[in-house]
């Protein structure tokens, strides 16, 4: 005998409210239900990030013939790195590179947010303007400026010669190399620290400015005490965004210097990659990695509670 759909739904109905009923009158009572729906997520979240995170750790205690493992050697690979002053000159390297970029395109960001906030429509019609480099994606950059910055015939030192001073080889120029990648990340990324602060800036209360004029403050007044003490958590939230994404960035790396020359540009993040693709004993790389991870999960918790702190 078929039961009849409203009584199905009404049993049903009454279950669910039975087990709502018994969770509140017994709070020791665990319910897994709810943790079903989460299942497919977490799923996927160990199989692209924790699992290659994991074999990433147990390879860096091995010794490999490419990606075929020859044996366990403990700490070895881990001593192989750390002494190696090849190692610590990339990542010389690499701070350099995320603190220049991080310099330049956060200066850049605010000052173009503190111009354009004021300038009405045109100032939303610039920023529009503004944004194109953040939309481009990373070979396109690197391929744009490896063009502007071709010794032989780019527009810079082209330019740079019709002043009078010799523009070098340009990127195959190892103290030049590291500078004009850094100035050409910083000029990539600094619409979103322009957008981020702009955003930041209209959210403050009017008030506050008026209350600086009120007591006879200027323009700096109010850009020290209420603009930049305002957005301060937001820039700090940004710098944080942005170390991360330059301490894995490689694309740009890739097409403009491939590294070099003379292994200038070779930043932690491309040592890794280039490691894994060419060496025959993948396992000190895999060790590089591993501080590139650290360094990423360090900034990311530094990042949590700095946002944390601004939205409690």
């Amino acid at each position: 005998m078929s039961i009849p759909p409203l009584q199905v739904s009404t049993n049903q109905s009454a279950h669910l409210a039975s087990d709502v009923v018994g969770a509140t009158e017994n709070p020791n009572r665990f319910i897994w239900a709810p943790f079903l729906w989460f299942t497919p997520a977490i799923l996927i979240l160990f199989l692209v990030t924790l699992y290659p995170t994991i074999f990433v750790v147990w390879l860096s205690f091995q010794k490999t013939k490419y990606y075929e493992l020859v044996g366990f050697t403990g700490l070895a690979n881990y001593v192989e790195v750390l002494s190696s002053s090849e190692f610590w000159d990339t990542t010389i390297i690499s701070l350099t590179y995320v603190g220049g970029s991080l310099a330049g395109a956060m200066i850049l960001g605010m000052a173009s947010a503190l111009v354009l906030n004021r300038a009405g429509v045109t100032g939303s019609a610039l920023r529009v303007f503004i944004l194109f480099p953040w939309t481009l994606s990373m070979s396109v950059v690197g391929s744009i400026w490896l063009w502007l910055l071709n010794p032989s015939f780019g527009p810079v030192p082209y330019m740079i010669q019709e002043l009078g001073i010799d523009p070098g080889l340009m990127l195959g120029d190892p103290g030049m190399a590291l500078p004009l990648i850094t100035i050409v990340t910083a000029w990539w990324s600094f619409p979103y620290v322009m957008v981020m602060t702009t955003a930041a800036m209209q959210s403050i209360p009017k008030e506050l400015y008026e209350a600086v004029e009120i007591d006879g403050g200027g323009a700096f007044v109010k850009f020290r005490y209420v603009t930049l003490t305002e957005i301060l958590p937001t820039l700090g939230s940004t710098a944080l965004t942005l170390s991360i994404m330059y301490l894995t960035l490689m694309t740009l790396i890739i097409v403009m210097t491939g590294g070099g020359p003379l292994g200038s540009t070779t930043t932690l993040s491309f040592e890794a990659f280039r490691g894994t693709v060419q060496a025959v004993n993948i396992g000190p790389t895999a060790v590089v990695s591993i501080v590139v991870l650290v360094i990423n999960v360090a900034l990311g918790a530094l990042y949590s509670r700095l946002t944390g702190r601004a939205t409690g």
